[in-house]
Protein backbone atom coordinates (compact mmCIF):
# COMPACT_ATOMS: atom_id res chain seq x y z
CA UNK A 1 0.00 0.00 0.00
CA UNK A 2 2.72 2.48 0.95
CA UNK A 3 4.85 1.42 -2.01
CA UNK A 4 2.30 2.94 -4.37
CA UNK A 5 2.41 6.23 -2.48
CA UNK A 6 6.23 6.25 -2.59
CA UNK A 7 6.23 5.64 -6.33
CA UNK A 8 3.75 8.40 -7.13
CA UNK A 9 4.65 11.88 -6.04
CA UNK A 10 1.46 13.42 -4.61
CA UNK A 11 3.12 16.48 -3.09
CA UNK A 12 2.79 18.75 -6.18
CA UNK A 13 -0.83 17.73 -6.64
CA UNK A 14 -1.72 18.46 -3.03
CA UNK A 15 0.28 21.68 -3.20
CA UNK A 16 -1.71 22.87 -6.20
CA UNK A 17 -4.97 21.92 -4.50
CA UNK A 18 -3.90 23.81 -1.37
CA UNK A 19 -2.90 26.95 -3.31
CA UNK A 20 -6.16 26.79 -5.25
CA UNK A 21 -8.09 26.49 -2.00
CA UNK A 22 -6.28 29.56 -0.61
CA UNK A 23 -7.17 31.58 -3.72
CA UNK A 24 -10.79 30.44 -3.42
CA UNK A 25 -10.92 31.49 0.25
CA UNK A 26 -9.45 34.91 -0.55
CA UNK A 27 -11.92 35.40 -3.41
CA UNK A 28 -14.84 34.27 -1.25
CA UNK A 29 -13.84 36.60 1.60
CA UNK A 30 -13.71 39.54 -0.81
CA UNK A 31 -17.06 38.55 -2.27
CA UNK A 32 -18.67 38.38 1.19
CA UNK A 33 -17.21 41.78 2.14
CA UNK A 34 -18.66 43.29 -1.05
CA UNK A 35 -22.06 41.76 -0.25
CA UNK A 36 -21.91 43.30 3.22
CA UNK A 37 -21.10 46.70 1.73
CA UNK A 38 -24.01 46.41 -0.70
CA UNK A 39 -26.35 45.47 2.16
CA UNK A 40 -25.17 48.49 4.16
CA UNK A 41 -25.72 50.81 1.19
CA UNK A 42 -29.22 49.37 0.67
CA UNK A 43 -30.06 50.09 4.31
CA UNK A 44 -28.75 53.65 3.94
CA UNK A 45 -25.75 53.16 6.21
CA UNK A 46 -22.17 54.23 5.62
CA UNK A 47 -20.06 51.36 4.17
CA UNK A 48 -16.86 52.89 5.55
CA UNK A 49 -17.86 51.44 8.94
CA UNK A 50 -16.51 48.07 7.76
CA UNK A 51 -13.02 49.52 7.21
CA UNK A 52 -12.69 50.91 10.73
CA UNK A 53 -10.12 49.04 12.81
CA UNK A 54 -10.53 48.58 16.55
CA UNK A 55 -8.08 50.05 19.03
CA UNK A 56 -5.60 47.26 19.82
CA UNK A 57 -3.41 49.14 22.28
CA UNK A 58 -4.32 47.03 25.34
CA UNK A 59 -3.63 43.84 23.40
CA UNK A 60 -0.24 45.06 22.24
CA UNK A 61 0.61 46.08 25.80
CA UNK A 62 -0.44 42.63 27.01
CA UNK A 63 1.66 40.90 24.34
CA UNK A 64 4.61 43.10 25.25
CA UNK A 65 4.25 42.12 28.91
CA UNK A 66 4.10 38.44 27.93
CA UNK A 67 7.30 38.72 25.88
CA UNK A 68 9.08 40.56 28.68
CA UNK A 69 7.83 37.90 31.10
CA UNK A 70 9.12 35.12 28.87
CA UNK A 71 12.55 36.75 28.64
CA UNK A 72 12.72 37.32 32.40
CA UNK A 73 11.47 33.78 32.96
CA UNK A 74 14.27 32.35 30.84
CA UNK A 75 16.82 34.45 32.71
CA UNK A 76 15.50 33.55 36.16
CA UNK A 77 15.11 29.90 35.10
CA UNK A 78 18.76 29.84 34.06
CA UNK A 79 19.81 31.30 37.40
CA UNK A 80 17.61 28.83 39.30
CA UNK A 81 19.04 25.97 37.25
CA UNK A 82 22.60 26.99 38.08
CA UNK A 83 22.05 27.65 41.78
CA UNK A 84 19.57 24.98 42.86
CA UNK A 85 20.31 22.41 40.19
CA UNK A 86 16.78 21.42 39.19
CA UNK A 87 16.34 20.15 35.59
CA UNK A 88 16.36 22.61 32.71
CA UNK A 89 12.78 22.07 31.56
CA UNK A 90 11.34 22.43 35.05
CA UNK A 91 13.33 25.57 35.87
CA UNK A 92 12.62 27.35 32.59
CA UNK A 93 8.96 26.42 32.22
CA UNK A 94 7.98 27.23 35.81
CA UNK A 95 9.78 30.56 35.83
CA UNK A 96 8.30 31.58 32.48
CA UNK A 97 4.79 30.68 33.64
CA UNK A 98 5.16 32.36 37.05
CA UNK A 99 6.58 35.61 35.68
CA UNK A 100 4.18 35.80 32.72
CA UNK A 101 1.26 35.07 35.02
CA UNK A 102 2.29 37.73 37.50
CA UNK A 103 2.69 40.30 34.70
CA UNK A 104 -0.78 39.46 33.38
CA UNK A 105 -2.21 39.88 36.88
CA UNK A 106 -0.47 43.27 37.02
CA UNK A 107 -1.96 44.14 33.61
CA UNK A 108 -5.50 43.29 34.67
CA UNK A 109 -5.10 45.07 38.00
CA UNK A 110 -3.84 48.24 36.30
CA UNK A 111 -6.61 47.98 33.69
CA UNK A 112 -9.39 47.88 36.30
CA UNK A 113 -8.01 50.84 38.29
Amino acid sequence: MFGIIKDLNFVPIFGMIFVGWLFYLKFRAKQIKNQEKIALIEKGMDPSLLNRKPNNQPNSFKIGLLLIGAALGILVGYIVNLTIGIPNFVAYSTMILVICGSLLVYFHKSKTE
